[in-house]
């Protein structure tokens, strides 16, 4: 049985803002905040002036965010991921 994917259900796809997970280093390639900030999107945000105009939006979709495949992962018996 393929339950619950058997009805019609929704994904929602999220492009997050802020990370303070040190994949982008401080201080390169204009990132308004740094990775101890604790209002990290908020920052993001309040710099909006700052990297909003790159965006070239709504003149372009250069970016916008593009989906080329989803995959869906189950858990078998011995809670390992398979496809």
């Amino acid at each position: 049985m393929n339950a619950p994917f058997n009805r019609e259900f929704y994904l929602i796809l999220n492009v997050a803002v802020g990370g303070t997970n040190e994949y982008f280093p401080d201080g390169q390639c204009g990132k308004p905040w740094t990775n101890n900030d604790a209002r990290s999107a908020n920052t993001f945000w309040n710099t909006k002036d700052q990297w909003y105009p790159t965006w070239n939006y709504p003149e372009t979709h250069q970016s916008a965010m593009k989906i080329d495949s989803v995959k869906v992962w189950s858990l078998d018996e011995e809670l390992q991921f398979t496809q």
